[in-house]
């Protein structure tokens, strides 16, 4: 992926030289890493079991889009976040609030693109009660149930290279989302390598667990 995934060997040659401490890198101990990027570091929290991506601070991150969403919208609960990043990258955050779906669309630099807010349609059970409150009460209780916290799910790059581990390095994501699924929080990975080849890997957006993978019919 062009940035969300760049770990290379420039994150990866730190390695070395990185001195982890309750999961904060010690930045005197790193040399000719520039501010801004060791300030990316150092504001990692430990989730997941590489360092992020070295990205300029004017590009958000999968976290960063959720704190720009939550700023609008800091009653909602997230039930799912994507990046496509196929043509021009974008994120999509999706949260819950007082029976409304939020729907928003942000770019790579934090720019929100546009913003769609609806009702949350009423359950099936509404019409087995004959209770339109009853419908709205089960489907915001469901939907809930699909909420989680960002903070507790490994990163994006920690999930795409657990997938690499079982379809190969060549294979890099082009999109991917993460939600619950059955109770489970899962990364769905849509990857491609260069000759072409094409798999769709769901991992395991807790542990880092590979639950799925299968090969795909080129459509890029």
């Amino acid at each position: 992926m062009k940035k969300m995934f760049r770990l290379g060997a420039a994150v990866m040659a730190l390695g070395a030289g990185l001195m982890m401490a309750s999961g904060v890198v010690n930045a005197a101990k790193v040399q000719g890493v520039p501010a801004d990027q060791m300030a990316k570091i150092n504001s990692w929290n430990g989730v997941g079991s590489v360092v992020p991506s070295v990205l300029p601070l004017s590009d958000v991150d999968y976290k960063g889009v959720v704190t720009t969403f939550k700023s609008l919208y800091p009653d909602a609960q997230i039930v799912g976040i994507s990046y496509d990043g196929k043509h021009n990258p974008i994120y999509e955050v999706d949260g819950i609030a007082d029976g409304l779906k939020i729907e928003m669309h942000i770019r790579e630099n934090g720019d929100i693109l546009n913003t769609e807010v609806k009702p949350m349609k009423p359950g099936k059970h509404a019409k087995q009660h004959g209770s339109m409150m009853y419908g709205q009460a089960m489907k915001g209780s469901h939907s809930m149930s699909k909420a989680f916290d960002v903070n507790d799910i490994i990163m994006p790059e920690v999930a795409e290279t657990k997938a690499q581990e079982k379809v190969g390095g060549t294979f890099e994501a082009m999109d991917w989302s993460v939600e619950k699924n059955h109770g489970r929080l899962v990364y769905e990975l849509d990857m491609i390598d260069g000759s072409g080849k094409e798999a769709e890997v769901k991992v395991d957006a807790m542990t880092g667990e590979v639950i799925n993978v299968k090969a795909k019919t080129s459509k890029y």
